[in-house]
């Protein structure tokens, strides 16, 4: 380290003194105090800086007249002249005013230069406040909170989904969630240790866990929709997440409570005209959330979160119809064994829900000056939480016949088994940043790590239950864990090349771990193979031994990202990367993107980009047997199968295509107008080809062959999947905000904001409309390509996932009292049966209800959610909201496709989601900032 010091002081050459330019401190209007952060803009430049802890700031600059742009998150922007003359500094003191404004706001990602302003920056960048959206909104997570602020983000809790129940998928762009990069204040944040492979709409990808940072913690989220590849690396091909955390000094907080208030009908047989509505008030969530910050010194700060929260479970169960107990000589006997039990048939419901969830965790987000010029900064947080979901209710007449006698001495009405996680987050980040001469620079080390562990309860292993009574119904099944370890470099130096040359240069070292932990014994093994049922635990079997283990790579990478103001109106930029895999090789990324203004206020913005997504060892290496319920000719059916690594034997006797890389190339072109600055409109349209899309196969039996019938067996698996690089994608779509901010009135205040996406997501196809899938030799000639990609599958790249979604908000206040309003739009949504050819309608079956031919298909309609919230200062410092999210409780067109599970237990189901399944939920919140 002391070698690398010397070096880069030799390189950089010495340190400057600030001799000429402008300095002075930002307030707050109203109470005189510091505000640390403040985004300070030479306008028509690419020289900017913040405000210190204290407020303060400085900027370097040659003589002259500026117009200065002060802002920050939550007040009104300043643009305020100021003159410089030769070896002199000229003092500049502002105070600001409270507003809703974020029209003007400097973004950091995107840009290495800095000192860009939202409408400036050649590429698309939404800001979303956090801090103050929480004050409105009845959502406690960052999920929740971005799907219905964000057009372009979207995120629904899974049900029934094993792990994916607990922690939600996030996409961008309607893509996966592995194809998208999430920062934490600029820096690579981890991904989850959990593989979604059930049969959600992301099933095979990876993602983060963006809930595991606590909201409260979060001052702002910068989401860049760009692919951005040779600036961040790997998985950037949808855009960047960047979560900037709080810096604020003092003490604030919120404590919340809320419960869905709905109604919805159970009734399973469509237009029946039966009304089987139920009120329901479930769902229970609390929060509370405490942030404090405080000085270090003069200039330091330490900003400290913790938030605590429990969230109930809902349940949107149809009423069971089908057979509950075995038939007696022939005759079913559910209705007289219910009546002497003292049951109905909703004491056998499933649950279709959310998940029980409560937990909480810590984040840390501190700076401390060192020098004049240098800072030592950290941040990082620990997260816990533990999570309760259910499977399939194992009715009585379902208990294989071999084990039942024993299995009813334990439940003799059958069991719901459930899947209990305990998933632990943390994460840690060091570093050193300032000027070295005049040259920027920023060394850091992040380390972050997921662990997630299964324990399975209300169960049972048949196998174990063959011979005794006396079996276990709890079962520590393992779990998975995945850590990350980032070393970056970072040196950037502005040059006085026609209107400002921005040069970044910087380094990269990263290393993977991926590790699988064995459950007990219980949990998977085959106890008695000759009993013909299944083995391990009843809806999730353990981890075996013979996967468990620790699995790990490295990668190094270099960049180099130049951006050219070649006059006051055009700028220009580009980025390569060099990126090397220990087990994947080399990829050089490259990103130009402009940006040119008319005039002041209306710019024309393009880019083009190369990305790359290496496989996730999750993907690589993950290797289990779970218990899957598929259509067989119109019927659930469970089925053991295993997924098995890309490399296995099984897959080399199957001719799985040996895994790589995702490659893309992005296309984006947009307009910027603004008026008066309070009138925004920003429109983007792009273009991502994707190629070599990663798959979770579907399931391949063993069809005969001895060898790949053996392996399948010592896996307990009657089928086997693999992840494959299977198709290639184009993703088109256009994407606008429209925002409007005014005061009227000497104390009201109007802020709207109108957004919306219109994508179209395709799997490439040949001349006659087929899916180009690349598939080896041996599945084309076995005739198993549809085993290996087939029409569901490429619906969860088209259309399982809103094609359009359109987001209106209204935020009026006057004095103390303020209201939120706002409509969001989840456009269409469709399911695709895997087993029909939509070109042979004489195959299709018949509707037992309608007597018509059927697809199997099933296509739900766009739906309107409506959020309101109203807010009144109590006092200063202290805020109470009540609203309703979902105003109008409405619900997903019921599922009636083939993929929907049978007999009345599923009325909404995970095949295919827009909004959730909950209906209307109430909140109150108390927030207070002192």
């Amino acid at each position: 380290m002391r070698n690398l010091f010397i070096l880069l002081l030799a390189i950089l050459g010495p340190i400057t003194s600030f001799a000429q330019g402008i300095k002075g401190k930002i307030t707050d209007e109203k109470n005189g105090s510091a505000l640390p952060g403040v985004s300070i803009l030479v306008q028509s430049t690419n020289n900017g800086t913040v405000t210190d802890a204290d407020g303060n700031f400085s900027i370097n600059i040659a003589e002259g007249s500026y117009n200065i742009v002060v802002s920050f998150i939550g007040y009104t922007p300043q643009i305020i002249p100021a003159v410089v003359t030769s070896g002199a500094v000229t003092t500049l003191n502002v105070s600001m005013a409270e507003s809703s404004e974020v029209l003007s706001e400097i973004v950091v990602t995107g840009s290495r230069s800095g000192g860009r302003s939202r409408i400036d920056s050649p590429v698309p960048v939404d800001i979303i406040p956090v801090s103050q959206i929480t004050n409105n909104v009845g959502q406690v997570d960052i999920n929740q909170i971005l799907t219905y602020i964000a057009p372009s983000f979207q995120s629904s809790r899974q049900t029934i989904s094993d792990g994916s129940d607990h922690i939600d998928p996030a996409q961008l762009r309607g893509l996966g969630p592995d194809q998208v990069l999430v920062l934490v204040n600029g820096k690579r944040r981890h991904q989850s240790s959990l593989v979604n492979v059930n049969g959600t709409v992301n099933r095979g990808t990876v993602g983060t866990d963006l809930n595991a940072i606590p909201a409260t913690a979060v001052d702002k989220i910068e989401i860049l929709r760009d692919g951005a590849a040779a600036q961040y690396g790997s998985d950037a091909i949808a855009g960047v997440i960047n979560i900037i955390l709080k810096t604020r000094t003092g003490l604030s907080g919120n404590v919340s409570y809320g419960q869905n208030v709905t109604s919805y009908d159970k009734n399973y047989v469509l237009n029946s005209g039966k009304d089987a509505s139920v009120n329901i008030s479930d769902g229970g969530t609390a929060q509370v959330g405490l942030n404090y910050g405080f000085k270090i010194g003069q200039k330091g700060f330490v900003n400290i979160t913790g938030e605590y929260v429990n969230r109930e479970a809902t349940n949107r169960t149809g009423t069971y119809t089908g057979q509950i107990f075995p038939a007696v000589g022939g005759k079913i006997v559910d209705d007289e064994l219910l009546s002497t039990k003292g049951l109905t048939r909703n004491d056998f419901d499933m649950r279709i829900g959310n998940s029980k969830v409560k937990g909480g965790g810590v984040v840390l987000n501190a700076s401390i000056p060192l020098t004049s010029s240098i800072e030592l900064y950290a941040f990082g947080g620990y997260n816990n939480k533990k999570g309760n979901a259910a499977g399939f209710y194992r009715y009585p007449n379902g208990i294989p016949a071999a084990v039942r006698p024993n299995v009813t001495t334990v439940y003799p009405n059958g069991f719901l088994p459930e899947i209990n996680s305990d998933v632990t987050d943390i994460s840690a980040a060091a570093g050193f940043r300032g000027k070295l001469g005049e040259w920027k620079f920023d060394l850091s080390n992040t380390f972050g790590k997921n662990d997630f562990d299964y324990t399975i309860s209300n169960s049972v292993n048949y196998t174990q239950a063959v011979s005794s009574s006396t079996f276990q119904t709890k079962f520590n099944a393992g779990g998975n864990g995945f850590s990350q370890n980032t070393i970056n470099l970072d040196l950037g130096r502005k040059f006085d090349v026609l209107y400002g040359l921005n040069v970044a240069v910087g380094a990269e070292q990263r290393t993977d771990k991926y590790t699988i932990t064995a459950g007990e014994e219980s949990s998977y093994k085959n106890y008695d193979v000759a009993a013909g049922v299944a083995a391990g635990a009843q809806v999730f079997s353990g981890f075996f031994p013979q996967n468990a283990g620790s699995h790990s790579r490295s990668s190094v990478a270099g960049y180099i990202d130049l951006e050219q103001d070649i006059t006051k109106a055009w700028v220009l930029s580009g980025a390569l990367r060099f990126e090397n895999y220990s087990d994947f090789g080399n990829t050089l990324n490259y990103k130009v993107a402009t940006r040119y203004k008319f005039t002041d206020g209306i710019a024309l913005r393009a880019s083009a980009s190369s990305g790359f997504r290496a496989p996730s060892l999750q993907q690589r290496y993950y290797a289990k047997t779970n218990t899957l319920f598929v259509t067989q000719n119109g019927q659930q059916v469970a089925q053991e199968s295993g997924t098995f690594t890309n490399d296995s034997k099984p897959a080399e006797i199957l001719g799985i295509p040996k895994l790589k890389q995702e490659t893309s190339q992005s296309f984006t072109v947009g307009t910027t107008i603004q008026i008066n600055n309070a009138l925004e409109l920003t429109v983007d349209a792009y273009q991502i080809d994707i190629d070599d899309r990663i798959v979770l196969t579907n399931n391949f039996n063993d069809g005969g062959n001895a060898a790949l019938k053996a392996q399948l067996a010592a896996a307990n698996a009657t089928t086997a999947n693999f992840f494959s690089n299977a198709v290639d994608t184009r993703s088109r779509g256009i994407e606008a905000v429209l925002s409007y901010n005014t005061k009227f009135g000497g104390n009201q205040s109007l802020r709207a904001v109108l957004a919306g996406t219109f994508i179209q997501n395709k799997v490439k196809k040949d001349a006659s409309g087929k899916p180009i899938i690349h598939a080896s030799d041996i599945l084309v000639q076995t005739n198993q390509v549809n085993t290996y990609f087939n029409r569901e599958d490429m619906s969860r790249f088209e259309i399982a996932s809103p094609k359009n979604k359109q987001s209106l908000t209204i935020n009026y206040k006057v004095g103390k009292f303020g209201v939120m309003l706002r409509g969001v739009r989840f456009g269409e949504v469709s399911y695709w049966d895997p087993t029909i050819d939509p070109t042979k309608p004489d195959s299709w079956p018949v509707n037992t209800l309608t007597g018509q031919k059927e697809t199997l298909d099933q296509t739900f309609g766009a739906k309107i959610v409506t959020d309101i919230a109203l807010n009144y200062d109590l006092v200063k410092g202290i805020n109470v909201s009540i609203g309703a999210n979902n105003l109008f409780d409405v619900y997903q067109d019921r599922h009636n496709h083939s993929g929907n599970f049978s007999l009345g237990r599923f009325v909404y189901s995970r095949r295919v989601q827009q909004m959730g399944v909950n209906g209307r939920y109430i909140f109150a919140r108390v927030n207070f900032n002192f």
